[in-house]
C-alpha cells in the first residue's frame, strides 16, 4: 500500500460496549469494509485503514483493517474517547461509526443515529443530554461526511441543529447480519417454552421503547394469551428512570441480553416481533426479524415508516387498544401472517451491510479528494 494514502482511523470504542443498536452498527460496518479490502474492491483502496480500540476491547478478526490497542488510558471509556483517542489519530481522518466522538479532533467522519437528546430529553439523564447536546452541534459545524442512519434523522438533526438537508448523508444500516450466525433454539427450553407460541419484543430499557405501554397492551388478552419475551437490557448512566409496572402480567418473561444465536433462533419461532417504541432513530430489530421470516409489529412512529415500508402491521403505540388488537389480529389471522413474512423479506433484502459499506467509501473517498 502506498505509504501517501490518507490513514482513515476508525473509533474503537464500541468494541469495548455491549452490543446494542450503535455499537451493532459500527460493528457490523467495520466487518464490511474490511470485506471490501479484502476483495479488493474498488474505492476502499484508495485510503489506509486501522481500528483503535481501547485497551480492553475485544475487536473482531479483521482480514485488512490493521487494529491497534492504544497505550495507557482509564477505565472509563468516555475519557478514553476524549483524551487518548485523539492523540492516537492525529496524523490522519478519524470515522466515529457509533455516534459519539472526541471533542478535540477537528478532522473527523460521524455517523449520527438519531436526535433523541434533542427530541425526548426525559428519557435521559441530564448530564448525558447536556453533553450530547453540546457534542453533536460540535460535530456537525466541522464532520466531513457528516453521515445519519435515515432520512427520519437528517430531518430532525437538521432541524434541530440547523444544518442544510444537503449536508447529511444518508447510509441505511443493513440487516444481514445474523444470516451468518447458526441459531442457538436451546434458548425455547432455557425459557420454558418449549412449544408454546410467544410474541417477542426486542429493546433496551430506554423509556422511548414503550414496553410498559406494550405488558399493558398485553395484559388485556384473553389469559389463553400466547407468552410474551422481552430481550434487552438497560444503562442507568445514560437513560432516565421510568415508571415500569410494579409486576409483569402472567405470560411475561425476561431473557434478559441474549447472544446473536440464541436471538436469531427466537425470531425464527415468535408468532411476531413487538416493536412499540416511540421514537427511533433507525429501528434494527424490525429489520432483522423481517430477514428471518418472522412478522413484524411496528409503531406508526419517527422512522419505522421509512424503514418497515409496507411490510409491517402498524399500531399507534400510544393507544393500548390499537396494539392489543394487532397482537389479536397475529393470533388469529394466518394468512396475515404469511403476507408479512413475504413482505418482511423482501423488505429487509433491500438493506445490506455491503452497500452500506460501499457508500461510506465513496463519501469518505470524495473528501479525500483534490
Amino acid at each position: 500500500m502506498p505509504a501517501h494514502l490518507l490513514t482513515v482511523f476508525i473509533n474503537g470504542k464500541f468494541t469495548a460496549q455491549a452490543v446494542t443498536g450503535v455499537q451493532r452498527v459500527g460493528q457490523e460496518l467495520l466487518l464490511a469494509l474490511d470485506r471490501r479490502l479484502a476483495a479488493a474492491e474498488a474505492g476502499c483502496d484508495d485510503l489506509r485503514w486501522v481500528l483503535l480500540c481501547p485497551p480492553r476491547a475485544r475487536p473482531p478478526h479483521l482480514e485488512r483493517i490493521e487494529v491497534r490497542h492504544t497505550a495507557g488510558g482509564s477505565r472509563s471509556l468516555h475519557l478514553w474517547e476524549q483524551a487518548i483517542l485523539p492523540l492516537a489519530a492525529r496524523s490522519g481522518l478519524l470515522l466515529n461509526l457509533a455516534g459519539t466522538g472526541p471533542w478535540l479532533v477537528r478532522r473527523q467522519a460521524v455517523l449520527l443515529h438519531d436526535a433523541a437528546v434533542f427530541d425526548q430529553p426525559q428519557a435521559h439523564t441530564r448530564a448525558f443530554v447536556r453533553w450530547y447536546r453540546s457534542l453533536f452541534a460540535r460535530q456537525a459545524r466541522s464532520a466531513r461526511p457528516l453521515c445519519v442512519v435515515s432520512e427520519f434523522s437528517r430531518d430532525r438533526l437538521g432541524e434541530r441543529l440547523r444544518v442544510p438537508a444537503e449536508r447529511w448523508q444518508v447510509i441505511h444500516p443493513g440487516a444481514d447480519h445474523l444470516g451468518r450466525v447458526q441459531s442457538d433454539p436451546r434458548i425455547l427450553d432455557r425459557l420454558g417454552l418449549g412449544h408454546r407460541p410467544y410474541f417477542l419484543a426486542v429493546g433496551s430499557a430506554n423509556p422511548g421503547k414503550n414496553l410498559p405501554a406494550l405488558l399493558q397492551a398485553y395484559a388485556a388478552l384473553p389469559v389463553s394469551r400466547p407468552a410474551l419475551v422481552l430481550v434487552g437490557g438497560g444503562n442507568a448512566r445514560v437513560f432516565a428512570a421510568s415508571a415500569e409496572a410494579e409486576k409483569d402480567p402472567p405470560g411475561v418473561l425476561r431473557a434478559g441480553r441474549l447472544d446473536d444465536a440464541a436471538l436469531k433462533a427466537l425470531y425464527q419461532q415468535a408468532l411476531a416481533l413487538l416493536f412499540p417504541s416511540l421514537y427511533e432513530g433507525f429501528g434494527l430489530p424490525p429489520l432483522e426479524a423481517m430477514a428471518l421470516g418472522c412478522p413484524v409489529v411496528a409503531a406508526d412512529a419517527a422512522s419505522l415508516p421509512e424503514v418497515c415500508g409496507d411490510a409491517a402491521l402498524y399500531v399507534d403505540p400510544r393507544s393500548l387498544p390499537s396494539m392489543t388488537a394487532a397482537m389479536q389480529r397475529i393470533v388469529a389471522d394466518r394468512a396475515l401472517c404469511e403476507h408479512l413474512r413475504a413482505a418482511g423479506r423482501a423488505r429487509a433484502a433491500g438493506f445490506t451491510w455491503d452497500a452500506a459499506a460501499r457508500r461510506l467509501c465513496g463519501l469518505l473517498v470524495g473528501e479525500v479528494q483534490p
